[in-house]
């Protein structure tokens, strides 16, 4: 596993963060991203994923 830190990440790399910000080990995706979009395919999906709605008690 290739980890793309904040000084490796590149134009044409998915921006996903994976981590808490805080840690040593926060990283990015890095895999190249969907053309005008900061994410790749997987993430895109994630990112528009509709939400639930809450369950009523």
């Amino acid at each position: 596993m290739n980890i793309i830190t904040m000084m490796k990440l590149e134009s044409g790399m998915c921006r996903w963060p994976i981590g808490n910000p805080e840690d040593k080990d926060f990283h990015f995706c890095g895999e190249p991203r969907e053309p005008s979009l900061p994410y790749c395919e997987t993430h895109m999906r994630k990112a528009r994923a509709p939400t639930r709605k809450p369950k009523d008690s």
